[in-house]
Parts: C-alpha cells; structure tokens; sequence
C-alpha cells in the first residue's frame, strides 16, 4: 500500500478509471504553467527539498579557527483539496450509467489548478517561490484589447528579450479576456495565428491570469519541481459518502528573469 492507499476505498476499478479520466480532462485545460516552462520529475515523495548548490556561512570566529556552512534547500510545498463522492453514485459507473454526478471532484480539481498556476505566476512567499509575474527585470508592458496594440506589445517584448540575448521560442499566457480578442483578424488574417508565427511558439490562456506572461521557452531559464505529480489519494467513507483528495508536491525556480515580460491587461 502506499501514501495514497487507494486500495481501501470502496472504489471499483471501473470507477477509478473514471475518476482518474474525469480529473486528467478538467486539469488539462487549467495547467498552463506546466506547458511554457521547464517542469523536472516526478521525483517521489521523499523529494522534499532542491538543492540550491549554495552555503550560508554563520557569522563570527568558530572554535579552533574551523569554518563551516549549511546547505541551503529551497523545499517542495505539498498540498490536498479534499472532496466528496456518493457511494451509490460511484458505483452506477460500473452498472454503465452516464453522467455521473463528479461536480465535487470537478471543483476540487480547479481548486488545485488555482494553487499551482497563482503559485507559478505570482509567487508564494510562504513556501519561498517566486512566480513569473513578479521576476520579470522590464517592468510591466500595457495592453489593450485592440489586435493592433497586442501585436505591437507582443513585439516589444520580444525584442527587449533579443536586446538581453534571450532567444526564442517564446509561449505568450493571457488572461480570458485577452483570449477572446485572439478570434479577431488583422489584415484579413487570425490574430492569433500572427501572434503564433511571431513567437514560434503558441498563444496559451490560463484561467488565474490577471494580465499576461511572455516567455522565452528555449529552455534553461525557469523550472518547476514535482516530487508528487498530480494524484488523488483515498481519505475515508462511511455508508454513503466517500472522501478523496486531490495531492501533489512541487517548487518554482526562476534563473533567468531576463526571459520573462508581464503585461497588465486594460480593456
């Protein structure tokens, strides 16, 4: 058995599959982070720390002239959203009933989704992340709803990269708003298409956006930890009522933030 003990809850093999699916679908569509910066793992759930290569040297004299040094880790954050499913409802799976009512799982996954990408583009002091957002060295670019201005905007931060030798492809995140202006046509052409030619790379929206986030996707500059992937684990149950969670252990680092532009969003 493991951390997640699975086998204890009163779950088919059948409904497992579907649970599993149902989660994979609605996560999909939410984790835009994963997509645009380098994600390493997973590395287990005894990965609690990365090394950060470095020492903190205490201050003052040590006895017998010796020195010494703590290596400094900067630790993975672990996270649940728990939710519960009805026993009998689950259990219609395997009698071959469609529609199974997994709004709870649903909103438990889109609650996990809000940690990991407010996590990633806006920092967790807490657990010592520092997110896309507030990296960037550039300052904070305008942009309007306006095709022409996204355009003009999208190409001064790639060329800010270019001056700071941060090479393409890039991946540009926007908020719901913004991604509704990408359906417009410029020169009898899809906004977002000349966007996608312009980057090299594509045009993703994340739902927990307030602006929208330029980076360079070559490689090397940001990453993401994962000790636990994304997973849902058994809680408890009783006659009607099965409780779950959702489960899974990460950090952000941020090494070059010349390869990142924010932009703040004004209708």
């Amino acid at each position: 058995m493991d951390i997640l003990k699975r086998s204890l809850a009163p779950i088919t093999e059948e409904a497992w599959d579907e649970i599993d699916s149902t989660a994979r679908d609605v996560l999909s569509g939410l984790l835009s982070a994963r997509r645009v910066v380098d994600v390493e793992g997973p590395m287990g759930w005894d990965y609690a720390a990365v090394p950060l290569g470095r020492l903190v040297v205490p201050e003052g004299t040590q006895p017998d002239g010796l020195e010494y040094g703590l290596n400094t880790v900067q630790p993975l954050v672990e996270v649940r959203a728990h939710f519960d499913l009805d026993i009998w409802e689950v259990d219609s799976i395997i009698r071959g009933a469609k529609g199974i009512n997994l709004d709870n799982l649903e909103d438990a996954a889109r609650r996990m989704a809000s940690f990991e990408e407010n996590a990633v583009y806006k920092g967790m002091s807490t657990a010592s992340i520092t997110g896309l957002m507030e990296s960037s060295p550039y300052g904070t670019l305008h942009v309007s709803g306006k095709a022409e201005d996204i355009l003009h905007q999208v190409t001064r931060g790639i060329q800010a990269m270019m001056a700071e030798s941060i090479e393409g492809p890039y991946a540009l995140v926007v908020n719901p708003q913004m991604w509704l202006s990408m359906s417009t046509y410029v020169q009898g052409y899809p906004l977002k298409k000349h966007l996608e030619e312009q980057l090299g790379g594509p045009v993703l929206i994340s739902s927990f956006l307030d602006g929208a986030c330029l980076v360079s996707t070559r490689g090397g500059d940001m990453r993401m930890v994962v000790g636990q992937d994304m997973a849902i684990g058994y809680y408890r149950h009783d006659k009607t009522t099965v409780s779950l969670y959702f489960t899974e252990s990460f950090t952000f680092q941020v090494f070059e933030p010349h390869a990142i532009v924010t932009y703040n969003w004004t209708d």
